[in-house]
């Protein structure tokens, strides 16, 4: 029987051919872009460690892939930039009980085309030849938010007074940034702060944005020349040798805490194990790798 059946595969493989019984069972992610290289290094050590499980990545926005996950989107984990989103599966009881956890927390950086001569950092933004910013659109990509808040933090953006968003309990200028509605913030960013440090000096300056932070990087390096973006991209060489980098110390920003989650109904044998796979020693080295900490760690 055994014989036959090595025959038979070797009589499909030369007819390019394979039954279904031999194709390999697939653990099928969706994850926010920051994690473009380090998801793939570490898929790629999970299938040849597990030979007979394919793991079928696809990169986006956070935000849009929580829309398209409660509108029935097809996928078994969910890697999120922001841990908002998985904890929203939970209470829409789309995610298995007890699967969400964090895999990592998000570092941002002030990205610039070395061509530019300048070194990186808040105030270099304020030059005479930055005159277009991208970053991720704040109302979907935590990214996108995150950047703002960054900008924020150091002067470079001011909250406009007198703001309306429907439903808000207090004025906009006063909300945390964990309370500021991202997904009511619609209109671009300078209508609801103002960007005058960033304009004065300049003939002219915009904000360039991103469907997600993989999206903004392209923008930054073939288009803006300027960019905030992810520690997890810039460090990768096709960003770190067209480009310098600042990056932004943890509490100037948006905290980026990432969690992941296995979806309602996914609990299949291949898709624990790559769930538990990322907790891995393998798996913590790639993401340190491209400049994610860990859960607990601080940064050195």
């Amino acid at each position: 029987m055994r014989a036959f059946r090595h025959g038979f595969l070797v009589l499909l493989a030369a007819l390019g051919l394979s039954p279904a019984w031999a194709q390999p069972r697939q653990v099928r992610v969706v994850a926010a872009s920051d994690l473009q290289y380090a998801l793939s290094d570490i898929a790629k050590v999970f299938e040849t460690q597990n030979p007979g499980i394919r793991v079928v990545l696809a990169f986006g926005s956070s935000g849009k892939f929580y829309t398209q996950l409660t509108q029935g989107l097809e996928a078994d984990i969910f890697f999120s930039a922001e841990k908002i989103y998985p904890q929203l599966l939970e209470e829409k009881g789309l995610a298995e009980p007890n699967t969400r956890k964090p895999y990592a927390i998000g570092r941002m950086v002030i990205w610039l085309d070395r061509r530019l001569g300048l070194r990186p950092s808040p105030e270099a933004l304020k030059d005479p030849r930055i005159t277009r910013l991208a970053i991720a659109n704040p109302v979907h990509a935590p990214y996108g938010r995150a950047a703002v808040t960054l900008l924020e933090h150091h002067g470079l953006l001011k909250r406009r007074p007198g703001v309306s968003i429907p439903g808000l309990k207090k004025p906009f200028a006063s909300l945390s940034w964990e309370e500021i509605p991202w997904e009511e913030v619609t209109r671009g960013v300078e209508a609801y702060w103002d960007a005058s440090p960033l304009r004065q000096g300049k003939p002219s300056f915009e904000f360039v944005y991103g469907e997600n932070i993989s999206h903004t990087a392209q923008l930054a390096l073939t288009a803006t020349k300027a960019g905030i973006l992810a520690l997890s991209l810039a460090v990768h060489e096709s960003l770190s040798k067209p480009g310098v980098y600042w990056l932004s110390p943890l509490g100037s920003h948006l905290t980026l805490e990432q969690d992941y989650v296995i979806l309602k109904g996914r609990k299949r044998p291949e898709v624990m194990a790559f769930y538990r796979f990322v907790g891995s020693p393998e798996a913590r080295a790639a993401f340190r790798r491209y400049g994610f900490l860990l859960p607990g760690e601080k940064p050195e």
